[in-house]
């Protein structure tokens, strides 16, 4: 199935949905809601209902796809005139971080907790031999 294709199932879904909260939300009698769903509603709902949730799963299971074959990018240790992208991994001190939204220029990780993520503590030396 071509993005297009997935776009204008999309759209169809959407539509359909549209359609029925639509019927959903409008006005009805104490009386015409006591009576029970036709069949016919009820699968329309089901069909509406599981179409919209397999092309949300597709559309997840894409973005899963490319997320995974990305992998981990090491940018090896922070560099306080570099920029970096939301996921880029830096060691700094010894430590391991992740950046947790796009770094600007000097934001040292462990100094912005809203911008890096700890991911692997460095050891301390003793200074004693072994």
């Amino acid at each position: 199935m071509t993005d297009m294709d997935e776009e204008k199932e999309l759209a169809f879904v959407a539509a359909r949905a549209a359609e029925i909260e639509m019927g959903l939300n409008a006005s009805f009698t104490k009386e015409e809601l006591r009576r029970p769903l036709s069949t016919r509603c009820v699968h329309s709902l089901i069909a509406a209902t599981t179409a919209s949730t397999a092309a949300k799963l597709r559309a997840l299971s894409a973005r899963v796809e490319q997320l995974e074959a990305g992998g981990v990018r090491y940018a090896g240790t922070w560099q306080r005139a570099l920029p970096y992208r939301k996921g880029t991994v830096v060691t700094s001190s010894g430590s391991m971080w992740v950046a947790l939204r796009d770094v600007a220029e000097g934001e040292q990780p462990g100094k912005l907790l809203d911008a890096w993520q700890l991911a692997s503590k460095a050891t301390r030396a003793t200074g004693r031999p072994r």
